[in-house]
């Protein structure tokens, strides 16, 4: 099935775009007052349809249509959240990525709510398909297939700092992300931030 991102009849309007720009002036509020912190303020371009249907192929399965979205429109973010990059449609897929989120599950002493200990969950890890991650393997952002909405959006499991996080799609994902952007502004930052 090919789907344009911009053609589909009858689909709610996807609140990814929205939360992206939240994201994205929170992240430059705190890069204003904490120059220090390293965060990717500018995505890459978009993908092909034919880049992210090829990615699909490799992954074995269709990506939820929220994330086809986002690499139409942004094919990856480097330094995304925490160092940790959203992947381009070229690394989906890729079996390193797969490995390291194999090993950070493995690793990861922290239960991922609901899912219990690691040891619990080490079937399902193995379908996981990575779609961010930092250097060193410690931030890690993954779509669970086995867990599906009805409307076809994939769970969302997150380790970051050592904290295992869930959320119910994509969206939701950046949601949560928001949140926790919003968590490290300085007080002082949020009317300048509310007035924009």
């Amino acid at each position: 099935m090919r789907l344009e991102s911009r053609e589909v009849v009858g689909m709610p309007e996807r609140r990814w775009r929205a939360l992206l720009s939240e994201i994205r002036a929170v992240q430059t509020e705190i890069m204003r007052t904490a120059p220090y912190r390293d965060a990717g303020l500018v995505p890459n371009p978009g993908a092909s349809m034919a880049t992210i249907e090829q990615a699909e192929r490799r992954i074995g399965r269709p990506l939820p249509l929220s994330y086809r979205e986002f690499l139409t429109e942004h094919n990856g973010w480097p330094r995304f959240f925490e160092g940790a990059s959203l992947l381009s449609a070229a690394s989906l897929g890729r079996r390193s990525y797969e490995e390291l989120a194999r090993a950070a599950c493995d690793a990861a002493e922290t239960p991922v709510p609901d899912l219990g200990p690691p040891s619990q969950w080490a079937e399902a890890s193995r379908h996981l398909i990575p779609f961010g991650i930092d250097r060193q393997a410690t931030t890690l952002f993954a779509f669970n297939p086995t867990v599906v909405r009805r409307d076809g959006e994939f769970e969302v499991i997150a380790w970051v700092n050592e904290l295992g996080l869930r959320s119910d799609s994509f969206e939701s994902f950046l949601e949560l992300v928001l949140e926790l952007c919003q968590a490290d502004l300085p007080l002082s930052a949020m009317p300048a931030l509310k007035s924009a």
